[in-house]
């Protein structure tokens, strides 16, 4: 399996007392690295294999937290200007719901207190939290999936679900790279991590004949795709709401097959949720696929066919 890790793309981002450290780094542990989170006036920590470590200005790992580097006003709100490259307003569209995606399919999650206007978050202000979620291209971890005898005799669509941290976008962006190479698949990149478009190009493998609609919301993105680009293969990560059901279940009356994600601990809690109960029901998806954390991330551990009604 070929691993690549965006980490250092990450760095660029950070204010130089930071990145140093970071920098400091091994090579070998950096490339294991799957969160750096930032607590105000709190240590800075990573996250390996699911374990949190504080860092220090050497860039050593270590479960002291007296020896690790405490993060300052004046560092978190440079981080945070230079993830939103210093123009709020460009990506505001992702603050209201929490991130900003940045280059090499990094996501960094956002909190502080939240400017409500109605009964939406318009904006954040004073950051006291940011959490970035470093993406990974891992070539083949979805062979094992795509083989399971789950799937023999069936063509139908595929949910694979787990908790956060699971790699389920690591694994969607594998089967993309391996059914793009031979079938027109599109992608439906609504925050910019499955293929981290950048310039109109995707900056991971994700198939010769794979199309990305970078950017585009779930469901307009799904009825643009099945309209213009003729998919036989739909790819988007975490479904759920009620708009992109609807998208989902005019595309698949097309005969166009889904590939997707969702956030669940259990096989059993994705029938707890609606629109994917709904989607079930309507026949949308042959199997599941729950994936494990940890030292078990992006591994299969449950699989159930699905009985949904007739398509």
């Amino acid at each position: 399996m070929q691993n690549r890790s965006s980490f250092r793309s990450a760095l660029p981002y950070f204010p130089s007392p930071l990145r140093q450290a970071l920098l400091h780094i091994p090579e070998q542990e950096a490339s294991q690295i799957t969160e750096i989170r930032l607590r105000l006036c709190r240590p800075l920590r990573i996250v390996k294999q699911s374990t949190e470590y504080s860092l220090t200005a050497s860039g050593s790992c270590t479960t002291d937290d007296t020896l690790g580097i405490t993060v300052t006003r004046e560092w978190m709100d440079a981080l945070y200007q230079n993830l939103c490259t210093h123009s709020h307003h460009a990506v505001q569209h992702m603050l209201k719901q929490g991130y900003v995606t940045t280059a090499g399919g990094n996501r960094a999650g956002i909190i502080g207190t939240a400017v409500v206007q109605g009964q939406a978050v318009e904006t954040v202000r004073a950051i006291s939290g940011i959490n970035l979620r470093i993406a990974s291209e891992r070539k083949g971890c979805a062979e094992k999936l795509l083989q399971h005898p789950l799937l023999r005799g069936i063509n139908g669509g595929i949910l694979i679900a787990g908790p956060p941290a699971s790699g389920k976008t690591t694994v969607l962006r594998d089967i993309a790279r391996i059914l793009g190479n031979s079938a027109h698949v599109c992608i439906i990149d609504e925050r910019g991590e499955l293929a981290a478009v950048q310039n109109g190009i995707p900056q991971f493998s994700v198939g010769s004949q794979t199309d990305v609609l970078d950017g585009y919301p779930k469901a307009e993105g799904i009825s643009i795709a099945v309209r213009v680009m003729s998919p036989s293969v739909l790819i988007c990560d975490e479904i759920g709401g009620s708009t992109e059901t609807q998208a989902i279940l005019m595309s698949v009356n097309t005969g166009v097959r889904l590939i997707a994600s969702a956030h669940a601990a259990g096989l059993r809690q994705i029938y707890q949720r609606p629109q994917i109960r709904m989607l079930i029901d309507a026949g949308v998806f042959d199997a599941a696929f729950l994936l494990g954390t940890g030292t078990q991330c992006g591994q299969i551990q449950a699989a159930e066919r699905l009985q949904g009604g007739t398509r």
